[in-house]
């Protein structure tokens, strides 16, 4: 086409120089030479825009091909939450809750990476490091769901890139929401657009997407009767008539959007086969979840020394003699197992020297779990820190005899990580399990 452009103007050039050669300056002269000129001009400009208009039915008929090959379909609808909050347990009940979204847009959900026991797209490994995709298509037979891996190849493949709507969940009332922008009640308004900056701190970088338009919708402060349903035909019904193939979604809201789908994403067969390895070779044993965060620093070698005692009269009546401890303690010897505890001090330290001085416990890191990964120097920071080893922690627990968890002033009481094991245990005690002898026990005062 290029070849075109430049023959087509040389032609009208060397008319228009002929032109005035010839007939010299007369006015009559110069209009006519003016017509050739205007009538190469014009030809070339049909020609531009014919062969424009091929191109751009070039482009569309490639990028049909490509969302062919990625959703079956000539066009791409695409919902991806590429920003998750909170650690593994909270986020997964967030996720879930997201395919309520996904089903009422009728779009592809994409799924994020994980790693460090978050859902984000920042993060370095595929969903399914964490979770079984596969059953998770059984779980929710009537959405679709494609991978950040996948979904960025799309976004490679066609040569129009596809315009993009970025939404921005707010909890209201937060630190981390703007104040001057909370409101009483759910709302929604134009988002503040992101600087390139912010996209790339957000990961967002990565993908060849336009975005075009940005908005947020807010929770409100103020409290609502039936929240979740009134807050899922929200949604719905601002973002139903979105005509952009892709909607992303910054949700930053701890408080739980959606209706409640209580039954967990699966977890990946390696992490359930390495929970099985240690639960059938440490049976009978009991399983300690300590998390140390928010317990109170000087009363942490008490806490310590009343646990063993509750051990040990335990092994009298229960006849057990193996422990598990689950803690957010650094026992690999990284940083804690858990992004908010951000301090590990002397008196942390006392009390888990307490412990394994006495009791001889076991852990994910002296049972050598997950050997294959650990010694691969890719997945380092994963273990170095919170990650994986705390789904397995939890599977353990699950299926522990006997499970303990620390009183008031010893660790976080309000745990959704611990509530979860415990209505697990339940629904095997209800189910028959007579293996499980308690559902959650609470050691001695401090």
């Amino acid at each position: 086409m290029l070849r075109k452009v430049v023959l087509i103007v040389t032609i009208a050039y060397i008319i228009w120089i002929t032109s005035f050669l010839v007939f010299g300056t007369d006015d009559t002269d110069t209009k006519q030479s003016l017509s050739l000129e205007e009538i190469a001009i014009t030809k070339f400009d049909n020609e531009f825009d014919n062969e424009f208009d091929n191109d751009r039915s070039k482009l569309i008929e490639h990028d049909e091909k490509v969302n062919l090959k990625y959703c079956g379909e000539k066009t791409c609808n695409f919902m991806f939450p590429y920003f998750i909050p909170e650690q593994e347990t909270r986020a997964n009940l967030h996720l879930r809750s997201l395919t309520f979204l996904a089903e009422s847009l009728n779009r592809i959900m994409v799924l994020p990476n994980v790693g460090n026991s978050r859902i984000d797209c920042c993060t370095k490994f595929p969903f399914e490091f964490y979770y079984d995709l596969e059953k998770m298509k059984k779980m929710f037979p009537s959405i679709k769901f494609m991978t950040q891996q996948t979904f960025k190849e799309w976004t490679k493949e066609l040569l129009i890139k596809p315009d993009t709507l970025h939404t921005w969940f707010i909890e209201d009332g937060r630190n981390d929401s703007y104040s001057i922008r909370d409101h009483n009640q759910m709302a929604v308004e134009p988002g503040v657009r992101y600087e390139k900056n912010l996209l790339s701190k957000l990961c967002i970088n990565q993908f060849d997407l336009k975005i075009s338009d940005y908005m947020e919708f807010h929770t409100g402060i103020g409290h609502v009767n039936d929240f979740e349903h009134k807050m899922f035909n929200f949604f719905t019904e601002n973002l139903k008539d979105i005509k952009s193939p892709v909607i992303l979604i910054r949700n930053r809201s701890r408080r739980q959007m959606f209706p409640l789908i209580e039954e967990q994403i699966p977890f990946a067969p390696h992490i359930i086969k390495q929970a099985d390895e240690i639960v059938n070779k440490l049976q009978s044993y009991y399983c300690i979840h300590w998390r140390m965060e928010q317990g109170i620093l000087e009363k942490m070698p008490k806490c310590a020394e009343n646990l063993i005692e509750t051990i040990n009269y335990l092994k009298m009546t229960e006849e057990i003699n193996n422990v598990y401890l689950a803690t957010d303690y650094p026992i690999s010897g990284g940083k804690s197992a858990s992004d908010t505890f951000y301090s590990v001090r002397k008196e942390h330290r006392i009390a888990i020297q307490m412990l394994n001085s006495t009791l001889n416990f076991n852990t994910w890191v002296s049972l050598n779990a997950f050997k294959e990964f650990r010694n691969d120097k890719k997945y380092d920071s994963e273990f170095s820190s919170s990650g994986i080893h705390g789904i397995l922690d939890k599977l353990v627990c699950i299926q522990s005899d006997y499970f303990l968890s620390g009183p008031k002033d010893c660790c976080r009481i309000r745990s959704t990580y611990t509530r979860l094991i415990s209505e697990e245990r339940k629904d095997l005690i209800d189910n028959g399990d007579k293996r499980i002898r308690n559902v959650i026990t609470r050691w001695g005062k401090s």
